[in-house]
């Protein structure tokens, strides 16, 4: 039989956990399931699945981004650079509420970056992406430098990411707020991430 955790017991061993540098454990996903069984006494069934906490990601060119990952990948991201504290800043991001957050923009070491917020779901979403050399920035002398792309913005940035989070997570609300639809290789990458 398994054993019954108390609020108290369950705290206990988070801050035992902690301590021992298991990371802050986000969120408990703990059901339990009461049925009948077949000699119709009540049986429970507990189900546990693993906490969350956030980790700081290394991107690609440099700088590290907050995410939230299950617990139990915790060895494995920190083998991949991953890292538990803010490396730029050297601690957790904290919200106001006093709660661990993956808002990039609680960062002192770096200035905010821009955000939107989708209209339906109102997720934050961020302008993380890191800013490129201008083109013909490049010492070689051989490179034609043209002028037919229009440069990278922080708004165009943040539109394109909003209207692809529209289609992916809201179609319906994309369609009746008359967002173009997408080209048609991000077509089908949103067909594939779209369980049928």
């Amino acid at each position: 039989m398994p054993r019954q955790w108390t609020d108290e017991q369950r705290a206990a061993a988070r801050e035992r956990a902690k301590a021992q540098g298991f990371g802050t454990v986000v969120a408990d996903h703990t059901t339990v399931e009461q049925s009948q069984g077949e000699d119709g006494h009540a049986v429970q069934t507990t189900h546990s699945r693993p906490g969350t906490l956030i980790m700081y990601k290394p991107l690609e060119h440099e700088g590290y981004e907050p995410r939230t990952v299950s617990s139990t990948a915790r060895g494995m991201l920190l083998s991949q650079g991953w890292a538990e504290n803010c490396p730029d800043c050297g601690k957790k991001h904290i919200d106001r509420t006093g709660a661990e957050s993956t808002d990039p923009n609680l960062c002192s070491a770096h200035p905010p970056v821009a955000v939107i917020l989708c209209p339906g779901c109102r997720l934050r979403i961020y302008d993380n992406v890191h800013q490129e050399a201008p083109v013909g920035a490049d010492d070689d002398e051989n490179v034609i430098v043209l002028d037919d792309l229009e440069d990278s913005t922080p708004e165009s940035r943040l539109m394109a990411a909003r209207k692809l989070h529209m289609w992916m997570h809201h179609p319906r609300s994309a369609q009746e707020r008359n967002i173009p639809p997408l080209p048609a290789a991000l077509r089908d990458m949103v067909q594939e991430a779209r369980p049928v």
